[in-house]
């Protein structure tokens, strides 16, 4: 009797495990599209009842009492995951530089009729123009139209970076807030698991969803991840604990004396981006090096402008009576403030055309025209000046481009590999069903024959 009531036993387990797997198998069928979601397998363990007794034979001192689910196991490589966690923080560092650059090669306009190349040219060809005809008033009023053009122009695409600066201090604090946003998600989700996970509930949802607002904050910051014995995550930035299971700590804002946002740790230290990677320190790169490096760029155009056409200016002769010298003909500290002198707008005959002074004489605008070919700004002419600046501009950003696909398909390629491990396919897992089927419809075949047993044994012995 004890034998048989046994073997019902092992049945009843049988029934229960196989019923328990196929559960997993629908849950995995249920979220094949699911992003983020990871495989999930029960793992069926044998189970040994020691008995013992003077009548127990030898041979069934030690016998099976069938299986069990003793856990349900997430198909997941950690290692992977640091890789891409790596690699995708990298192609966001990247993909957010090709994104900026490319928002600065717009403000350029190059190759484009409203492209500063585009104006330059004009601004020389009056200047010719004014040579062979120093005494017409037309002449003299391109001259200073259009290099009122060419300070407009050089005032606006400065000014569009330092908009495209103030853009990006603004997108500090998105990002700074979005990073906030998924340390208090992964607190939330450590208390949960912290709830569920003594009783011995499943938590492999949980962590999941845990893996996937660990890798979107990756690819903002770089932070250390560690997995606890528990299953909650403890995230470090800069020695500082960001979020564990007891406690998390946000980001905070601070501006500095330019009004430029500088990132905290809550009650702590600045953040160090020296060794930073990711969307985050991408931004700061833009809004503190990259943008204004191409600031500075056009100061130094514009200065060099200014002070070698107000040299050669000086030199010459107005078309006054009586003729007088020329003064400055462009004003300003810089790209930013640039422009023509407010005098030669409002009366033409102050521009400097004469070197002697004599009328017909076009010698100082013929030698403020050639200009064009000499080195007067930072050992470059005016024009190779700012063919460079365009010319750097298209390869960082065909740098930055290059590095971006790569680290696309360096990520895509180790998302392939996780997939192949940790994805649902749905060929498997029905072959899975059916083989956990046709267990439990044999486990069930065993509790109907050992009721027969029972039958003969009870009702049918005379």
């Amino acid at each position: 009797m004890r034998t048989i009531f046994l073997g019902l036993e092992i049945a009843r387990k049988a029934l229960q495990a196989h019923q328990a797997a196929m559960n997993v198998t629908s849950h995995n069928i249920a979220n094949a599209n699911t992003p983020g979601y990871t495989r999930q397998v029960p793992h069926l363990l044998q189970e040994t009842v020691p008995l013992s007794g003077l009548f127990v034979p030898p041979h069934l001192k030690n016998i099976g009492l069938g299986t069990d689910v003793d856990e349900i196991r997430r198909m997941r490589d950690k290692f992977l995951d640091l890789q891409i966690r790596q690699e995708s923080r990298t192609g966001a560092y990247w993909n957010t530089i090709d994104k900026g650059l490319e928002q600065v090669e717009v403000i350029f306009g190059e190759p484009g009729e409203s492209g500063l190349s585009q104006i330059f040219d004009r601004f020389w060809n009056t200047w010719q123009e004014l040579a062979k005809s120093p005494e017409s008033q037309a002449s003299r009023v391109l001259v200073a139209e259009t290099g009122s053009l060419l300070a407009q122009a050089l005032n606006h695409t400065y000014m569009q970076l330092e908009a495209q600066r103030s853009e990006l201090n603004e997108e500090v604090a998105i990002k700074v807030q979005e990073v906030n946003n998924y340390i208090q998600q992964i607190y939330d989700l450590n208390q949960q698991i912290v709830r569920v996970a003594p009783a011995g509930g499943n938590i492999n949802d949980y962590k999941d969803q845990l893996d996937v607002l660990v890798e979107n904050l990756s690819k903002v910051l770089s932070v250390q991840v560690k997995e606890n014995q528990n299953g909650t995550y403890t995230i470090v930035l800069q020695g500082r604990i960001l979020v564990n299971d007891r406690e998390r700590s946000f980001l905070n804002l601070s501006p500095n004396a330019s009004g430029m946002y500088e990132v905290f740790l809550e009650n702590g230290p600045r953040v160090d981006f020296t060794y930073q990677n990711g969307e985050l320190k991408a931004i700061l790169d833009l809004r503190d090096v990259i943008v204004p490096k191409y600031q500075e760029a056009l100061d130094t155009l514009a200065m060099g402008l200014r002070d070698a056409v107000n040299t050669v200016h000086r030199m010459g002769f107005t078309l006054e009576e009586p003729p007088q010298r020329g003064g400055d003909f462009f004003i300003g500290d810089g790209a930013k403030d640039l422009a023509v002198n407010p005098e030669i707008p409002e009366n033409p005959e102050k521009i400097a055309a004469s070197l002697s002074g004599a009328p017909g004489d076009g010698g100082n605008a013929l030698a403020i025209a050639q200009l064009r070919g000499r080195p007067v700004v930072s050992g470059s002419t005016p024009d190779d000046f700012y063919r460079g600046i365009v010319s750097r501009l298209g390869v960082e950003r065909e740098e930055a481009q290059r590095i971006a696909k790569n680290q696309e398909l360096l990520v895509q390629q180790l998302e392939n590999r996780r997939e192949s491990i940790s994805g649902v396919s749905l060929d498997e897992e029905m072959t899975n069903l059916i083989r956990y089927q046709y267990a439990y419809q044999a486990a069930s075949l065993l509790v109907r024959t050992i009721d027969e047993m029972l039958d003969t044994l009870v009702n049918r012995i005379r």
